[in-house]
């Protein structure tokens, strides 16, 4: 007898599918429209998905004691986040889930379900942009509350074969991410900002995982970068799910409010180099 993930195998498209990482940015990137990373999210970032059967996002904004899938058919776009303008509560992304995909993964990597989980806006909000027509079914992970970086790169290596099911895996987070040291009049780069992802992307080339994992200890103004670990677990979960010998590439670079690095990464493999070279 043939299983559905057997099926789902020899259906699945030939695109890249390669593990991507986001930083997610505040929701007013939505109304800006004037920045580097809008203009990456509309004009390049939607080109990353392509071929994908189903996105699968695991978003700073969802946390829970165990792995867990949405697997709503309509997941609903929830506004999770206070005191901005009202034109962002009135955006809604229309976009199906799948659930009997979601389920097959839950079956693989052990997790939970939530049918009632809709997206919130570290994952809806970079595909309102980038993906607005939302023709590509989408379901969310979360994170472990309280995960140390090992946890979530170890959640990461659980999700390798979605490829395999057509399924692009998709961090959404933040290189950095200290609101109380942010900018609103948009001065220089903090310097501190500018150390701690280049350390961060420095350690990705040289593909020192451990030095990343270790990231609250050994990198330069790490708890400036991040007072608290979960806008960055999602970059784990992405190179977790990444292979062992991967290849990373930066799709995007830039900053906001002087010290919120809006950086993008993917973490290829060294076939899909050689095949587009």
């Amino acid at each position: 007898m043939t299983s559905p993930v057997a099926n789902r195998v020899s259906d699945a498209p030939q695109g890249n599918l390669a593990p991507i990482f986001i930083s997610h940015g505040s929701p007013m990137l939505v109304a800006r429209q004037s920045t580097p990373a809008f203009d990456f999210f509309a004009r390049d970032l939607g080109n990353q998905f392509d071929g994908a059967r189903a996105i699968l996002i695991v978003s700073a904004h969802w946390q829970t004691a165990t792995p867990t899938i949405s697997t709503a058919a309509r997941p609903d776009t929830i506004h999770d986040f206070y005191g901005f303008p009202k034109p962002l509560y009135d955006l809604h992304y229309d976009v199906a889930g799948d659930p009997a995909l979601a389920s097959e993964i839950v079956g693989l990597i052990g997790a939970e379900t939530d049918a009632a989980r809709g997206l919130d806006h570290g994952a809806w909000m970079p595909l309102i942009i980038a993906r607005p027509g939302a023709d590509i079914p989408v379901f969310q992970l979360s994170m472990l509350a309280h995960g140390s970086p090992l946890d979530h790169y170890e959640l990461g290596k659980k999700l390798r074969g979605l490829r395999d099911l057509g399924v692009l895996v998709v961090g959404s987070g933040a290189m950095t991410h200290n609101l109380r040291a942010l900018d609103r009049n948009e001065g220089p780069i903090d310097p501190w900002a500018q150390e701690f992802t280049s350390w961060m992307l420095g350690k990705l080339g040289s593909h020192d995982v451990e030095a990343l994992l270790d990231y609250r200890a050994q990198a330069p103004y790490a708890a400036m970068a991040h007072p608290e670990d979960d806008h960055l677990m999602p970059f784990y979960v992405a190179l977790g799910a990444a292979g062992d010998d991967f290849v990373p590439e930066t799709l995007h670079d830039s900053f906001e409010f002087g010290n919120l690095a809006m950086t993008a990464l993917r973490f290829d493999d060294p076939q899909n180099i050689h095949q587009t070279a």
